[in-house]
């Protein structure tokens, strides 16, 4: 629901955008490729229970196929197993990614397993430069944190393209990480 702009230099994040659209955008990801229509309240009951209201419909459906969905969890995974965001690797599979703007105005983090979706954005209200917090770092600390607690209890559901252990195990003592090349095969 943020305007954007009608140009090519929107690849780059040339318009602004809230964290709630920014995070809304990973859903299709998390959830294997549907859109969702973000809420803030799922129900409301009466004092005596009675249900009062229910949110009702759930999205606009599938926006992202499913092979380019496996991919792209693939690809943001990496962010937390090997890249900027390693600071939010958490006891699950997850993916994720990091962004800070020009200065140090805005770090955040956006980042998701099978179970939940999250994202933490930082910075000032008056649009000042922090001192060089970028995305990877405290932002991505603090989703660590909210989502370790979060998952507490909660059975570990598969994000699509990824297996039960992918992100969890050393992947750098796996038979598919190639050293010499500093890459995955």
């Amino acid at each position: 629901s943020s305007p954007m702009r009608a140009d090519l230099s929107i690849a780059l994040g040339s318009s602004e955008v809230t964290l709630l659209d920014l995070t809304t955008c990973y859903v299709p990801f998390a959830n294997g490729g549907k859109g969702v229509w973000p809420h803030g309240i799922k129900e409301i009951n009466d004092s005596e229970g009675n249900l009062l209201y229910r949110r009702r419909g759930s999205g606009v459906g599938q926006v992202v196929a499913e092979k380019h969905v496996r991919q792209m969890n693939k690809m943001l995974s990496g962010v937390i197993t090997r890249g900027t965001g390693k600071k939010a690797r958490i006891n699950r599979p997850a993916a994720g990614k990091t962004g800070t703007s020009q200065e140090f105005r805005d770090a955040w983090f956006v980042g998701y397993t099978g179970n939940l979706i999250a994202g933490v954005w930082l910075g000032n209200d008056n649009g000042s430069p922090m001192r060089h917090v970028s995305g990877g770092g405290l932002p991505a600390r603090f989703w660590k944190s909210v989502m370790s607690e979060a998952h507490q209890g909660l059975p570990r559901r598969i994000v699509p393209g990824l297996s039960e252990n992918y992100g969890i195990n050393n992947l750098y003592n796996s038979k598919s990480y190639n050293s010499s090349l500093g890459h995955f095969l």
